[in-house]
């Protein structure tokens, strides 16, 4: 049994059309029509029905289109598998990413992404604005939220970090430092202007129960960055992602705050990319971020250090805050 003429059937059995399948396969119909006819004599048997207005296989036909189609589709992902490996991956990478992230992911992409893949241009886009992937023409984005809300993109969670209260020293020594989230009503509190969520809330957890703190923003920005410059300049709390301010807590910048009712409040960070699959150009890019993530500067250690944090003695009363359904 030749291999081109099980192509040849499985095409003819998807199109039901000889004219369909010797086009795709750039032969003639009445070769197409021969190569069939020889399978049936060799398998002894009649896999298709031939009418002057239409064809349909027969039972054995649908058994063997059955069989076919599971070879023909290993046949293909090898195929596949074989050109990912042999074609270098070459041409524009347009991708967005978050502003902190970006600061930290930039420097790698160029420093050790570039001469892995010397083939690709990088086109960047650093924002906290959810973009539209496909209008803006984007390979594709790094987010980071607890839920992902555009079920017709394809997301691939990277990693997972949790959610960090912080301030500057000189802040907590100036202002004090809160014994419990509900305080923070009294501190100055910095977050992002999100335009279709006027009333900002910000979540935590305690006796396995999480809870809302309302926030009323003292100062608001549309990027992360200029809010953790912020915080660290001594202007108020942020209250982000573990790996957006790292690299500020191992500095000594930032100090965490409440550790204790920010456990299991955590966001995820995904790449998400138009179709089922990415481009090449996007595959290697999204492999090489989750091998990344862990490295940027002190998240290991400051992970270890909020976990093997004692909890503090304000957790083990029972709170009194109203407690939320929902996300952020």
């Amino acid at each position: 049994m030749i291999i081109a003429d099980v192509l040849l059937f499985v095409r003819i059995a998807e199109t039901l059309s000889f004219k369909d399948a010797a086009k795709h396969l750039g032969i003639s119909r009445s070769q197409a029509s021969k190569r069939i006819a020889a399978l049936e004599v060799e398998l002894g048997t009649t896999l298709i029905y031939r009418s002057p207005r239409s064809i349909s296989l027969t039972s054995a036909g649908e058994t063997l289109f059955a069989h076919y189609r599971r070879i023909f589709d290993m046949m293909e992902e090898a195929r596949l598998a074989v050109e990912h490996l042999t074609n270098a991956p070459i041409g524009r990478l347009r991708f967005s990413v978050p502003t902190c992230l970006g600061s930290g992911l930039l420097p790698k992409l160029y420093s050790e992404f570039l001469p892995r893949y010397p083939g690709v241009v990088l086109d960047a886009h650093t924002s906290e604005t959810c973009v539209d992937i496909v209008a803006g023409g984007y390979d594709v984005a790094i987010r980071v939220a607890q839920r992902l809300n555009d079920s017709t993109l394809t997301a691939r969670r990277l990693a997972t970090s949790p959610l960090v209260l912080a301030a500057s020293p000189a802040y907590l020594r100036e202002r004090g430092t809160p014994s419990h989230p509900a305080e923070l009503a009294r501190h100055r509190c910095l977050g992002l202007q999100r335009p279709k969520q006027p009333n900002a809330a910000w979540y935590f957890r305690a006796a396995n129960e999480r809870f809302s703190v309302p926030i009323d923003f003292w100062a608001a920005s549309d990027t992360n960055l200029a809010l953790v410059r912020a915080a660290c300049s001594g202007l108020g709390f942020v209250y982000l992602p573990l790996g957006v301010i790292a690299n500020k807590l191992q500095q000594g910048a930032l100090q965490v705050v409440l550790p204790e009712f920010c456990r299991g409040i955590e966001v995820g960070i995904y790449a998400v990319h138009a179709g089922r699959t990415p481009t090449k150009n996007a595959a290697v890019f999204i492999d090489f971020v989750r091998e990344a993530l862990p490295t940027f500067d002190g998240i290991e250690c400051a992970r270890r250090s909020l976990t093997n944090r004692p909890l503090a003695a304000s957790n083990e009363r029972e709170i009194a805050c109203p407690v939320r359904a929902g996300g952020h």
